[in-house]
């Protein structure tokens, strides 16, 4: 068949809506920490860095809205995922959530796009694996990725073992299961009208449609992975860590013995704003806009921190649309940021940062800006803060906001 080309050509839903009867504890499994991070959002951060993806679904629980915000809050850094949903009373209807907002999200999804559909409780997949199964959908072909059973297969009648079954010509189903969007509907709305019970996942889907229609639809099989797991019970989350810290010992990530990230901030004034700017408050000036206290020289530094160890940028990790950060001083930014900076090995070596603003004249608040950093840095590195001005030329130079530059440099431990 015809493969597809470009980025961002597919579409995911990833349901993590389930109770987790069979995992107990005092959380649903999809919440239980893999390697520091809730199960699900493993998912969503592959399908997040695969760029076959153009936007993600993410289905929560249908009767737990605190577990939904949680999953809203956790995935806020993850630009794709659009929609966080109510689940169904079972696996299909939680697929049908889905694909209702995957069509108020995208109303120019076409009927031959791939839509995947992945177990949120499947962490370990790789973003190879989506890529295959995205491929290989066509207008009325989907694609489904399994494993062969490595142990010999019998077939069990009451208590009797009636046969052998061969092996090679069974396949352990996967996800993501892959499927375009106009069959999906199809599919979703002859299930609505003639469920059946048994369907549990999208092939089965497919099964369950009028045997002149399914004829028609061809259902390929994709290699599948090993280490692509479905956490069900205890043992299998064990299972996941160890697969989990194999992989990482066995990825050969480059690490600097020194690093330079660079920063970029602009923030407009604002009335009935206060202005903090490197954790001081500068009186008798008007303020910033922003979500936060919009301290823009904290922000540059920030993201100067988190791009010399690779870690992304401040929307990442601090969304301004997450109402935890709403008002909180950018120091906590900071605070947090030097963090992730030792947990990946380095410190904080020295940092140069440039304010731009016409006014106020900040060079007498320079020191006490120093001593505020100092204090959350913790640690002995050469911190310099310079101010200047546009010389009325842009936007700075209209007095309409003030913008930072930041410069810092790690080193590894």
């Amino acid at each position: 068949m015809e493969r597809k080309n470009g980025p961002g050509f597919a579409y995911a839903i990833i349901v993590a809506a389930g109770s987790g009867s069979r995992c107990p504890g005092p959380k649903a499994k999809q919440f239980l920490e893999l390697g520091g991070q809730p199960l699900f959002l493993w998912s969503v951060q592959t399908f997040q860095e695969c760029p076959a993806i153009a936007g993600i679904i993410l289905v929560g629980p249908k009767d737990d809205p605190q577990a939904r915000l949680e999953m809203q809050r956790t995935s806020a850094g993850f630009d794709k995922v659009v929609k966080v949903v109510a689940g169904g009373e079972s696996r299909t209807a939680s697929v049908c959530n889905g694909v209702a907002a995957l069509a108020t999200a995208f109303p120019e999804i076409a009927a031959a796009d791939p839509v995947l559909v992945h177990d949120g409780v499947r962490p370990l997949l790789t973003s190879e694996l989506i890529v295959n199964v995205a491929e290989q959908v066509g207008a009325r072909q989907i694609a489904i990725p399994t494993t062969t059973p490595t142990a010999t297969v019998k077939k069990i009648v009451g208590a009797i073992i009636s046969e052998t079954i061969p092996r090679e010509e069974l396949g352990l189903a996967q996800t993501p299961q892959g499927i375009p969007y106009g069959l999906l509907r199809q599919a979703l709305d002859y299930w609505q009208q003639h469920p059946k019970i048994g369907i549990t996942d999208e092939s089965s889907l497919i099964e369950n449609l009028p045997k002149d229609i399914r004829k028609e639809v061809i259902i390929y099989n994709v290699t599948g992975e090993p280490t692509n797991l479905k956490v069900t019970f205890p043992h299998e989350l064990q299972q996941a860590e160890s697969l989990l810290r194999n992989r990482m010992q066995s990825q050969k990530v480059f690490k600097p013995r020194q690093a330079t990230g660079f920063g970029y901030d602009v923030h407009a004034f604002a009335a009935d704003r206060k202005l903090i700017l490197g954790g001081v408050e500068i009186t008798g000036h008007t303020g910033l806009a922003g979500h936060s206290d919009a301290d823009v020289l904290i922000h540059a530094f920030v993201d100067a921190l988190l791009g010399a160890v690779g870690a992304g940028d401040i929307g990442r990790h601090f969304p301004d649309h997450d109402p935890a950060f709403k008002n909180l001083s950018s120091l906590y930014f900071l605070e947090q940021t030097l963090k992730i900076v030792r947990e990946r090995g380095f410190n904080l070596e020295a940092a140069d940062i440039t304010v731009v603003a016409e006014q106020p004249k900040l060079t007498p608040h320079i020191p006490a800006m120093l001593v505020k950093l100092q204090q959350v840095i913790g640690s002995p590195c050469q911190l310099n803060i310079k101010a200047t001005t546009s010389e009325g030329l842009g936007f700075t130079g209209r007095r309409e906001g003030i913008a930072a530059y930041a410069v810092a440099t790690v080193f590894a431990d």
